[in-house]
């Protein structure tokens, strides 16, 4: 990952756009290009056109849920990893968002910008490693299934 890691942040607090302004910012290791959207609709719509290798969601966004944008994001094939973004610790809202397709759950007061890289970077590798698993699977069904060809020439075994 040499090039600038482009992120979306869907958040409706603008001190949480702050927050991780400046916690990525802060890191010495990656540049990060941060968009800030603050509408759920708007922000739907950026994650659908695949331009960002990570999207931060905030929990609360105004009507919504970032739940419900997740879950809506994912029935509808993004492939961009989305980080749940909240303010407070829920065992079964992290459950919950991990089986509907997010790639981390985190919790405000508990980020740092080590921990916020770090999931960042772990959620990228983890779609580039589904990506190539994929590709493989792909493969793999391309080799082993039969052509038509095979299909029309193989014989029934005659029975005795």
């Amino acid at each position: 990952m040499n090039a600038n890691i482009k992120v979306l942040l869907i958040e409706d607090d603008e001190d949480d756009y702050i927050m991780t302004r400046d916690m990525l910012g802060a890191s010495k290791r990656r540049k990060y290009d941060l968009q800030w959207i603050t509408d759920a609709e708007e922000g739907l719509e950026a994650v659908m056109q695949g331009d960002y290798d990570v999207c931060l969601l905030g929990f609360r966004l105004g009507g919504s849920t970032g739940l419900e944008l997740l879950r809506r994001a994912v029935s509808r094939g993004c492939e961009t990893p989305i980080i749940l973004f909240t303010g407070q610790m829920d065992h079964d809202t992290d459950i919950e968002a991990i089986k509907s397709g997010a790639a981390d759950y985190l919790v405000k007061q508990q980020i740092s910008p080590l921990l916020l890289e770090r999931a960042i970077y772990h959620a990228i590798e983890r779609k580039q490693a589904k990506k190539r698993l994929r590709v493989l699977n792909e493969n793999c069904l391309l080799y082993t299934s039969p052509s038509p060809r095979d299909l029309s020439t193989s014989r029934m075994p005659s029975s005795a």
